[in-house]
């Protein structure tokens, strides 16, 4: 095919920055669906970074610091939280704009260039993580971002530029930045891909380009360093590890096993394998042998990532449209190697387009939801007001309790579970109850109790929460936990600078209430009897 204009192509891309972009930002605000943990999560990294803190050095967070201040830099020019997140994904979107050029006007041709150009587009300026439920959501927003800087880092390694287009260094350095941002937003991606990358460029000789990503990538480090000081990277491979030693939290979603043969995956693992096969068979031994050691990183990336999306589809996709070779040479079941190499792709694509088309769509959703059915998730808090929710789904508290509790005569016919077995602290056996909806709601009453009588906090206050995620600080205007975890994977993070531990009688998750409690009580800490509340139990720490 025809070589593609440059300046078309960066009209294109500029278009879908506009339109993508410009329906996000014009209804106003974001109005959430589903998620609203996630968004309170992030809300409460926000907000910390707001008064100066930095994740892993003043916090604990397994999410790096790219993934945030974007955000925050918006936030920091006046926006509120909801439009400063779509402008932050706009802001991404033109950054990897000149990247994704690059590696369509190098190494693609045809639909598989404007197709890679669109794709990347729309997966950094989505509103929800991809699935089948058509909601607005900002959950796991990095993993879109992290994904398209590895498709631009993989392609660059694994095609070879064509003769017109060689630009060895700027390869290097574009692959070696994705990959810096990569370890600097989630990890996951850098550890998946970042040998595969390293070996494209080896296996094509690109000896330049793979120097130039080292150069880079140490560079990025070295500044990250100059910026935060020398405990930065310390302080972030502690906070991975904590997940790690997570006995809730190190996957969080289905098993290793499942993502390769379950019946939502299996196809896709074989379109992959057979891909690998086919492009062998076809001469196409160097990507063919690059695609099956990028096929550990992409089950990887899938297995950590929640919702289990594997996105990876949609590259293979392009990487078989890239790579069809010319008609004749006989492949896999005696096909053609250009109508097998087709069929493949058009598998891969058709696997991964429900969850592509939710992504695409999803702006447009925000544009046209239903204002009066969101009220803001953070009322009172005027850089928040503009991030809404539904009040179905977060003002009426419901919970799930094992009613053989409260009816003793239930128990020769029931049986019981290890995960909802029963919490005890300090030889105090706590309610079997979890919370199913409305925890800003309890969030906000324990805030207000806290402050007054019994309790009397002041607002310098520091809560070390048994719970996974807890907006007591930010409800109560307390200070926030210094060296605390804004989502709890382990340990015990913070405590030592607590002033009390509070114990949810009703928690998001009692697993977690459970490890942390664990924890506390390991820590040694000298408590004071609790002061008691229906909602909480509020354990003072005597203080040397």
């Amino acid at each position: 095919m025809g070589r593609i204009s440059p300046a078309k192509y960066t009209v294109f891309l500029a278009v879908l920055i506009l339109v993508l972009g410009g329906v996000g930002l014009a209804e106003g605000g974001l109005y959430l669906d589903m998620h609203e943990g996630d968004a309170a999560h992030m809300v409460d990294i926000l907000l910390r970074m707001g008064l100066g803190l930095v994740p892993h050095l003043d916090f604990s967070t397994p999410i790096g610091i790219f993934a945030f201040l974007p955000i925050r830099w918006m936030m920091n020019m006046g926006l509120g939280i909801g439009q400063a997140f779509i402008a932050a994904q706009i802001l991404i979107a033109v950054l990897f704009a000149p990247p994704v050029a690059r590696v369509a006007l190098s190494r693609l041709s045809g639909l598989a260039a404007w197709g890679f150009g669109a794709v990347a587009m729309v997966m950094v300026l989505g509103l929800v993580h991809g699935e089948n439920a058509t909601a607005i959501s900002v959950s796991m927003y990095y993993n879109r971002w992290a994904w398209v800087a590895a498709f631009i880092a993989i392609l660059l390694a694994v095609l070879p530029e064509r003769s017109e287009s060689k630009a060895p260094l700027l390869d290097g350095v574009i692959a070696g930045a994705m990959l810096a941002f990569m370890a600097l937003i989630k990890p996951t991606y850098f550890v998946g891909f970042v040998l595969p990358v390293a070996l494209g460029f080896m296996l094509r000789g690109a000896w330049r380009s793979l120097l130039a990503g080292l150069v880079t990538g140490l560079s990025v480090a070295l500044a990250m360093v100059a910026f935060y000081g020398t405990e930065f990277f310390p302080a972030y491979v502690a906070d991975l590890l904590s997940v790690t030693r997570s006995e809730s939290r190190a996957a969080p979603g289905v098993s290793f096993v499942e993502v390769l043969n379950a019946p939502r995956f299996l196809i896709g693992t074989v379109t992959l394998f057979l891909s690998v096969i086919v492009l062998r068979q076809a001469g196409r031994d160097r990507v063919g042998l690059l695609l099956l050691l990028l096929a550990p990183g992409f089950v990887y990336v899938t297995y950590q990532n929640f919702g289990n999306d594997p996105q990876w589809l949609i590259l293979l996709c392009v990487l078989l449209l890239a790579e069809r070779p010319e008609r004749g040479r006989r492949v896999l079941f005696n096909s053609d190697a250009r109508n097998a190499t087709s069929a493949l792709a058009l598998m891969a694509f058709a696997l991964i387009a429900p969850s592509m088309q939710n992504i695409a769509t999803s702006p447009f959703r925000n544009l046209v939801a239903k204002t009066e059915d969101h009220v803001p998730q953070f009322e009172g808090r005027a850089e928040l007001d503009d991030l809404f929710v539904t009040p179905r789904r977060t003002r009426m508290v419901l919970a799930r309790e094992n009613l053989v509790d409260r009816y003793p005569e239930l128990a020769p016919y029931a049986s019981e579970d290890e995960e909802f077995a029963p919490v005890s602290f300090l030889g105090e056996t706590l309610p079997r109850c979890a919370l199913q909806g409305g925890d800003l709601v309890l969030n906000g009453y324990m805030a207000d109790r806290l402050k007054a009588a019994p309790f009397n906090f002041p607002p310098e206050s520091q809560f070390f929460v048994a719970d996974i995620v807890s907006a007591i600080w930010i409800l109560g205007d307390f200070a926030p936990l210094k060296g605390g975890a804004p989502w709890y994977y382990s340990g015990a993070p913070g405590v030592e600078n607590a002033d009390a531990i509070i114990v949810p009688l009703c928690p998001l998750d009692p697993s977690v209430e459970r490890h942390a409690l664990a924890a506390v009580e390991a820590a040694g800490l000298k408590l004071r009897p609790p002061l008691r509340d229906p909602m909480m139990l509020v354990y003072l720490i005597a203080k040397e």
